[in-house]
């Protein structure tokens, strides 16, 4: 996140980075005196980073320095490499990815995006690009248990359907920069019509995350020579998604029986017919 960073924050992330363990037990004063900023700017450099307090980033940061992650490392693919070296790699990236974007996964966040996809009749899902394999995820995931669930990227099709159904919609939008145009002009009209929306993007401040209600996030991936990130950011949209679908299920026991039952009668589908 160093490229969104004033002059100031930069200093206070160098601090911290160059000394972790120290800064976990120092006060707001001690490391804006240790680093050439102010108390409140290390304050505000804490809640920017995703925390509630400094406390809180210093409870992370001290439980961090005490973990041993020697193993757990992300490298880029090259050219001319072994199968096994690229095997083993792409499994390293993504337990990585996994577990940097676990990390950041907030409860609260996750139960207001069920409390809104409960309380709506209709969510219109919407990603370009790689991401609009995240959105068809959503959809085949939640369209199982009978919600309204509509991946519509034609916006002269989606946005009368919006303005009809504004009461009783949800809007989710996933980008994984948060900074797609198209997404950014239709959260945009969401907000001018009242519909909450559901936002799923990489860690950080972005315009996208910004204009959302409930803003659920991944872990930043490396930008890679050959696009592996974008394999990255894709798996750790999906863990989000599947975090969220078993806390949506583990709220109401009818929407586990609506799996068990569409399973079923798949399966017996296949057994009929092939």
């Amino acid at each position: 996140m160093q490229n969104d960073m004033s002059t100031a924050e930069k200093k206070i992330y160098l601090f911290i980075r160059e000394n972790s363990e120290k800064a976990a037990g120092m006060t707001a004063t001690e490391i804006a005196e240790a680093s050439g900023a102010s108390a409140p700017t290390v304050v505000r450099f804490s809640k920017k980073m995703g925390f509630n307090s400094l406390t809180d980033l210093k409870i992370e940061l001290s439980a961090e320095t005490m973990q041993q992650r020697s193993n757990n490392t992300y490298s880029d693919v090259s050219q001319d490499e072994s199968f096994h070296t690229l095997k083993n790699k792409l499994a390293s990236n993504a337990r990585y990815t996994i577990d940097e974007t676990t990390a950041l996964f907030n409860e609260e966040e996750f139960l207001q995006a069920c409390q809104l996809l409960e309380e709506k009749d209709f969510c219109y899902v919407l990603g370009i690009g790689a991401s609009n394999l995240t959105a068809t995820d959503i959809v085949q995931k939640w369209s199982r248990l009978g919600k309204n669930i509509i991946s519509e990227p034609d916006y002269n099709t989606i946005l009368p359907q919006l303005v009809l159904h504004q009461k009783e919609a949800v809007i989710w939008l996933v980008s994984n920069s948060g900074l797609t145009s198209e997404l950014l002009a239709l959260a945009e009209t969401a907000k001018d019509l009242g519909i909450p929306i559901i936002t799923l993007t990489q860690f950080g401040q972005n315009p996208l995350a910004k204009l959302s209600d409930v803003c659920l996030q991944t872990s930043r991936p490396t930008e890679a020579t050959y696009r592996s990130a974008a394999t990255d950011s894709i798996l750790a949209q999906f863990i989000t998604v599947d975090l969220l679908f078993y806390v949506y299920l583990s709220r109401n026991k009818e929407h586990a029986e609506k799996i068990y039952t569409t399973r079923a009668v798949v399966q017996e589908y296949r057994k009929k017919y092939f």
